[in-house]
């Protein structure tokens, strides 16, 4: 089997399939590997996993950035298997920056135009999440796209950027080289490390909320049958305590919804996108 992943090796969604495909492996009793198809917020990644056979052998583990309104058309091929799991993001700056809270983080941005942020690509949750705070601050600020989240970060950490909305993970809170100020979700995270961290909602943006979730799809002809089995042997995966204390570790929180919540998060998502695009 291959799990085909939107964007390069070291981001979040690649952290989450690497989890789990170990353990699918041993369910499944046979390999599965991780294929990483970056490129156009996911895009690339769609249209290789919709094209493909619909035999259960290739299905595509994505992030909400496939609710975007440019994947909508391709997303259509795509059936759902299962809900694997939810993440906040995260609001961090370079450690040089001066400001350590998200009060003193809108004071710098007020004085400071053309203050730089990356992301993981155009229209991915981590620029819309970010446009939309810029946006909210009525502040001035340049986005930097990249074609993932580990490259974005890797630049934060060279200073190269000033900001970022980054999907939680280990690196976030114990690197020297950034400062994690807040969580972009309406409610705080009860996720270790980030539980210590306000929201970006009680702090600057009242009724800001902005997530990350991750799902298994597969192509839309496979049979209700086969969609099922699938969905019973991913879920019985992520009920694993080894897997959930993984995904735990990273930053993220095991769902194992069925196919029916995957779809309803999706739809959610997609309708949630077409109201708060930033302009």
């Amino acid at each position: 089997m291959r799990l085909v992943v939107g964007f390069p090796p070291g981001g979040s969604v690649d952290h989450v399939a690497r989890i789990l495909s170990p353990g699918l492996s041993r369910v499944l009793g046979r390999s599965v590997v991780v294929e990483n198809v970056p490129g156009a917020n996911s895009a690339r990644a769609i249209a290789r996993v919709a094209s493909s056979e619909p035999n259960g052998d290739t299905l595509l583990l994505a992030s909400s950035a496939i609710a975007h309104p440019d994947n909508a058309a391709a997303a259509a091929s795509l059936r759902p298997v299962v809900l694997t799991s939810t993440a906040p993001m995260v609001l961090v700056v370079r450690a040089s920056l001066p400001a350590h809270d998200p009060r003193e983080f809108a004071a710098y941005l007020a004085a400071h135009a053309g203050a730089s942020y990356g992301s993981s690509g155009v229209g991915n949750p981590t620029h819309l999440a970010a446009a939309r705070l810029v946006e909210h601050l009525r502040a001035d600020a340049v986005h930097v796209p990249y074609g993932g989240s580990a490259l974005a970060f890797a630049d934060l950490v060279a200073g190269r950027t000033d900001f970022m909305m980054t999907a939680s993970n280990s690196s976030v809170g114990g690197h020297g080289a950034v400062r994690a100020l807040a969580v972009t979700t309406r409610s705080r995270s009860r996720l270790p490390g980030l539980d210590r961290l306000p929201t970006i909602a009680e702090t600057l943006v009242p009724g800001f909320d902005f997530g990350l979730w991750q799902a298994v799809y597969a192509p839309a002809r496979l049979p209700d049958a086969a969609v099922a089995t699938l969905s019973a042997q991913m879920r019985d995966v992520l009920a694993l305590d080894s897997v959930r204390a993984a995904l735990a570790d990273g930053g993220v929180e095991t769902i194992a919804g069925s196919p029916e919540d995957a779809d309803r998060v999706y739809r959610a998502e997609v309708a949630r996108l077409r109201e708060r695009m930033p302009k």
